[in-house]
């Protein structure tokens, strides 16, 4: 077979039991015959060819500098490279049977989405997620701010790719029994992790310390462990415990936690009674495991860790909870080591005591029985065999036929008088007042889509300007099978409403009179919709041109996500007798979000939207449009108004709404939830560090470098607008630092005035 794995960890930087994962089953794969490839980012792109089976792709992170990775947090733009690396060396190299993709951060969040949306992309492969411990339980158990961007958007992307991926494979049962509390329906294989032992003469030496290995997280139990061992040393006691790994930040006391553990536990360090130690080479790693008395692995949320596995390899005795893999390694207590229960009071305690009172002989024996266990549980051919089998398996399931969603709502049953249009047709509807500038730049756009069966709908909303009128008699005689419908202004709903029933099609979309498309958007979605039966509207990224050249990189209609803002533009391609059935515009919402209504009413219905991850529209940015012009209070009211036509989806997700809300701020309002925001809660697209020329007793000005503008918005492009006025004038620099934005509100009227 032709394997690819995705991961963000590998040698010569582990970073953790991933990238061991990885090193040692892409080799062994390849050993076996099959075609292996590991893709990887790196702080450089490279190809290695490591063997005739084998080769690793580094790439990069993040080296592309496009608008569109501009809009993305770190993560999510990661995920999009990966994607637009194993799209080019399939193109070069032809798709792999299987793509195994590592659960931690959803690096296959966009692999999985262009997999689903496009028909000639890996069609023939399937897709493994490897649940190695998904960042969403991560945090939960490691007692973070979960709803805080971008934590609660990574794990978004993660459940999205377990809910979409052709199989799951994880290493213990516990990992698999809590990932079914949140995806009951889904089935799970567990194989145990593989290892290759390379310091065969390193055995254990029965020492007298007790080691713990693994980075210092709260998850890891390593300060309830600890709290357990400082009773002991009140009482005189004298077992050291050594506890070797990096640390991390716990995010209850805003500081690391290795900092609070040895701020704590100063009187022991200091007695020698506890140390801490930094991680450290394998070879040094192993000796130190050797060395020590026993090893602990006190958990209180663990997979199958690497450290026991090595640990149990060596011949060293166990001390370990029973909450993870770890418990299922060393078995019924007292067989492969001794096994506590973080539930039970004072059962870790207890375990201590009866480890520290074993004899050299009895922890030898203990440590004989687990050696003999783990390396026939995590045999190299053993592990291959069932590896080979799973994904045989795996590589002959068919393809899904539903496009999945999260947070799914049941379909409701359409109005029996609604008509569901000509079959493959699209209606285009163009809603026309008072753009007579820029309505033939759009009719241009229009006519080299490649898409064939479609009519073009001109709902004429009462425009009264002579050139807007000239410009549709324009359109009569250069495209004359373009319907024109005139009608009494009565605003951009209402016109839209009039284009729907107008229409003929089975598929109906909006194009704005001053915007534009790619000549294959409406083929891409229709190509969606035609797939996917649970699907009802399809849209894609926006490409903003004239007053900004930003990118808006927006996600597919989840809840309760869409509840905070509005995720996609009218441009959608929308299956008539949905949008009719359940997502009119209403004239309570005419002094704007109209769309936005509309498209929660379809969610609401069970009615599902489909973001397309590419700027395939392109959109106008003008001082006067509606949504620029819109005055705050409005927008209060229409957000009033949105929570009052539906109570029972903003009821449902109350609590989660209040937390977001409370997390971060209203920035999700305007910008990009996979960013971390700063206070203000408002995004900008980053300025391009410029000097101006001024008079010569001015000198020189450096106008608003990259780092210090990158992450601010005031009300978007409006701010942007402004900043043009400023660079006209060539006199003032402009500092917006974070939050800082009312510093800035003197210069830009004083730029005002001086332009006028």
């Amino acid at each position: 077979m032709k394997i690819w794995y995705i991961t963000s960890e590998f040698p010569p930087s582990y970073g953790g039991g991933v990238g061991m994962y990885v090193d040692i089953i892409s080799r062994l794969m390849s050993e076996a015959g099959h075609q292996v490839v590991v893709f990887v980012r790196d702080e450089q792109d490279k190809e290695e060819r490591v063997n005739k089976n084998l080769s690793y792709v580094r790439f990069e992170a993040n080296g592309n500098k496009s608008k569109a990775y501009q809009r993305m947090g770190y993560w999510t733009a990661l995920s999009y490279q990966y994607y637009e690396v194993v799209r080019e060396y399939a193109g070069r190299n032809g798709e792999p049977d299987i793509i195994e993709a590592q659960d931690y951060n959803a690096l296959a969040y966009y692999i999985i989405q262009y997999r689903l949306l496009e028909q000639d992309f890996l069609r023939g492969t399937r897709i493994v997620v490897h649940l190695h411990t998904p960042t969403y339980e991560l945090a939960r158990i490691n007692r973070e701010a979960e709803y805080v961007f971008p934590i609660y958007w990574i794990g978004r992307m993660e459940k999205f790719c377990i809910e979409s991926a052709d199989a799951l494979v994880t290493q213990s049962e516990f990992l698999k029994e809590n990932i079914l509390r949140t995806f009951p329906e889904k089935e799970i294989t567990v194989i145990r992790l593989p290892y290759e032992y390379k310091e065969e003469a390193v055995r254990y030496e029965c020492g007298d310390y007790l080691l713990y290995t693994g980075r210092l997280e709260y998850r890891k139990g390593i300060m309830q462990f600890i709290n357990q061992m400082v009773p002991l040393w009140e009482r005189g006691n004298r077992t050291k415990l050594v506890a070797l790994g990096g640390d991390t930040y716990f995010s209850p006391k805003d500081r690391n936690l290795g900092e609070i553990l040895k701020e704590k536990n100063q009187k022991w360090i200091e007695e020698g009674l506890l140390e801490f130690k930094n991680t450290v080479p394998p070879d040094e790693f192993n000796r130190i495991v050797a060395r020590a008395r026993g090893i602990v692995i006190p958990s209180i949320y663990e997979n199958f860790p690497y450290t026991c596995v090595i640990s149990m390899w060596q011949g060293c005795p166990m001390l370990v909870s029973k909450q993870g893999g770890q418990g299922e390694m060393v078995g019924d207590d007292g067989k492969r080591g001794l096994v506590f229960d973080w539930d039970i009071e004072g059962d870790c305690t207890k375990k201590i005591e009866d480890f520290l009172a074993l004899t050299e002989p009895q922890l030898r024996e203990l440590g004989k029985q687990g050696q003999s266990y783990i390396r026939e549980l995590c045999a190299a051919d053993r592990n291959v065999r069932a590896r080979e089998a799973f994904l045989a398996q795996v590589k002959e399931q068919p393809l899904r036929k539903a496009f999945p969603v999260l947070n799914a709502r049941k379909a409701s049953k359409l109005p029996t008088d609604v008509e569901k249009g000509e079959k493959g047709l699209l209606s285009v509807i163009i809603c026309y007042y008072n753009l007579g500038d820029t309505i033939m730049e759009t009719m241009e756009s229009l006519a080299q889509i490649d898409y064939e069966r479609y009519e073009t709908i001109i709902v004429n909303d009462g425009s009264t300007d002579r050139k807007s009128l000239d410009r549709l008699e324009e359109i009569r005689e250069k495209y004359p099978r373009v319907r024109i419908e005139s009608i009494p202004n009565g605003g951009l709903a209402n016109a839209r409403n009039v284009g729907s029933l107008l229409a003929r099609g089975e598929y109906i979309s909006f194009l704005d009179a001053d915007d534009m498309i790619e000549a294959g958007y409406y083929r891409r979605c229709i190509d969606v919709l035609e797939r996917y039966e649970n699907v009802s509207f399809v849209y894609s990224w926006l490409q903003y041109f004239e007053g900004s050249d930003g990118v808006w990189t927006t996600f597919n209609t989840e809840l309760p996500y869409m509840l905070l803002g509005n995720m996609l533009a009218a441009f959608a391609v929308v299956r008539k007798a949905d949008f009719v059935g359940f997502g009119l515009n209403r004239r309570e919402m005419e002094y704007g979000m109209e769309d936005y209504d509309g498209w929660l009413s379809m969610v609401q219905n069970g009615r599902n939207g489909v973001c397309i991850p590419e700027p395939l529209c392109y959109y106008r940015v003008r001082k006067e449009s509606m949504t620029r012009v819109m005055s705050n209070t409005a927008r209060m009211y229409l957000y009033k108004t949105l929570e009052e036509r539906h109570k029972d989806l903003y009821e449902e997700y109350g609590g989660e709404i209040y937390n977001l809300v409370n997390a971060n701020g209203p920035g999700y309002l305007w910008g990009n939830q996979t960013w971390v925001q700063p206070r203000f809660g408002h995004i900008i697209e980053a300025a391009p560090k410029v000097e101006l020329p001024v008079s010569s007793d001015e000198g020189k000005v450096e106008l608003i470098p990259d780092t210090t503008y990158e992450q601010l918005k005031w009300e978007n492009d409006i701010l942007k607008s402004e900043l043009e006025v400023i660079r006209a004038t060539k006199f003032y620099k402009l500092h917006l630092i974070y939050g800082k934005i009312l510093d800035a509100l003197p210069i830009i009227n004083k730029a005002r005035n001086r332009k006028r």
